[in-house]
């Protein structure tokens, strides 16, 4: 290998380990919140972390850019989702640690962490297609960059958005009549 290619790669990887930190700065927060709406503890979330940022790794030289950074990373992270749920078909519902410490009472601390919790075990109890949606959207990725991670239309997210918010508030419903 010469030293002018040699100088050539050096400088390319470089360039690849700053774009990818630039990334996992800017889409690190809302990553993780996708792998806590696939992964029930709190070391499985950081796993799947792990595994989300392994790919975004190994798919960023190939990025073309046909779609924006920000979708090529959340497209990412869904399919490393649903690869860590097949692998783990049986997703433990046991409660989670909050992220944030509460601000008010020790009772309304831990009603508010009672609601995330519930919040959270009601994301993951939805099937797949509903969960990315819905995770996506609250990421606040529009319809068509949901569509474009997802491979549907803008139309068709808008309508499996609106019933996943809809399972989501029966489900909840459920869990507070059995409560």
């Amino acid at each position: 290998m010469s030293a002018l290619t040699r100088e050539m790669t050096m400088a390319e990887d470089a360039e690849l380990r700053t774009r990818f930190a630039e990334l996992m700065g800017r889409h690190g927060a809302g990553l993780r919140r996708v792998a806590r709406a696939y992964a029930a503890r709190t070391d499985e979330t950081e796993d799947l972390l792990q595994e989300i940022a392994l790919g975004v790794w190994r798919a960023l030289p190939s990025f073309r850019g046909d779609c924006t950074e920000r979708t090529f990373v959340f497209r990412v992270a869904h399919n490393r989702g649903l690869t860590f749920v097949e692998r783990r078909k049986h997703l433990a519902t046991e409660a989670l640690d909050p992220e944030e410490p509460g601000v008010g009472s020790p009772e309304e601390t831990l009603g508010d962490a009672r609601r995330r919790e519930g919040l959270w075990r009601g994301i993951r109890a939805m099937p797949p297609g509903a969960r990315a949606v819905l995770t996506l959207a609250l990421e606040g990725l529009s319809h068509a960059e949901i569509g474009e991670v997802l491979g549907l239309t803008a139309n068709n997210v808008g309508v499996r958005l609106s019933r996943a918010r809809a399972e989501l508030r029966d489900w909840l419903t459920d869990q507070r009549r059995s409560t």
